[in-house]
C-alpha cells in the first residue's frame, strides 16, 4: 500500500484483495466550516414524536441504506439546525426529488412548515445515522449515499470492517 500527500490531506494508495484485485484507496480530511442560525435548543417535537413512530413503529421501515432493523434512530433529511437559514419552497422542490417513501408526491405542493414533517424524515440505524465514517453526519453525500446500493460482499468505506471489528472485541469482554 502506497500513500501519498498531496492536495492538503488527500491521501491515495492501490492495494490487492484477497481474490488479487486492485482497489484504489483514496484517503482525505475534510474540514466544513457550517454557520447555523439561531435556533431554539433541540427538544423533540410531537409532530417529530407522532412521524418517528408512524414510521418505525406503526410501518416499520427499515434502514433507508442498509435495509436493518436494529437501533433505528430518524434523521431529518435537511438539518434540523439549518431549517431558519432554508427557504420552505426550495425544500419542498427538493423533496420532490428525493421523496424515499413518497410522502411529498401524495402531499402535492402542500407548503412545508417544519422540519420535523414527515416529509423531510429519513428512517436510518445508528451505524449509517451518527457512525463514525458510515452514518450521514460524518460521510459526503458521494460516498455515504451509494452505501445502499453496494454489491453484497463488497464495501467502500473501511470503517464498516473497523465498526464490526470494534463491536466483536466488546462482546469478548
Amino acid at each position: 500500500m502506497c500513500f501519498i500527500d498531496r492536495f492538503g490531506g488527500l491521501f491515495f494508495g492501490v492495494t490487492r484483495m484477497d481474490d488479487g484485485a486492485e482497489v484504489n484507496q483514496e484517503s482525505r480530511t475534510i474540514r466544513e466550516f457550517v454557520d447555523y442560525p439561531d435556533h431554539k435548543k433541540r427538544s423533540e417535537s410531537a409532530e417529530f414524536r407522532a412521524n418517528k413512530r408512524r414510521l418505525v413503529v406503526q410501518l416499520d421501515v427499515p434502514c433507508w441504506i442498509c435495509g436493518g432493523r436494529q437501533s433505528r434512530e430518524v434523521h431529518h433529511i435537511h438539518e434540523w439546525s439549518l431549517w431558519n437559514a432554508l427557504d420552505p419552497v426550495k425544500v419542498l422542490n427538493s423533496l420532490h426529488v428525493f421523496d424515499p417513501y413518497g410522502y411529498t408526491h401524495a402531499a402535492g405542493d402542500k407548503p412545508i412548515e417544519s422540519p420535523d414533517d414527515i416529509r423531510n424524515l429519513l428512517v436510518l440505524c445508528e451505524v449509517h445515522h451518527r457512525g463514525i465514517n458510515t452514518g450521514v453526519h460524518y460521510l459526503t453525500m458521494p460516498i455515504w449515499f451509494p452505501q445502499r446500493a453496494v454489491k453484497d460482499g463488497m464495501a467502500i468505506t473501511k470503517a464498516i470492517e473497523h465498526v464490526k471489528e470494534i463491536d466483536n472485541t466488546l462482546k469478548r469482554h
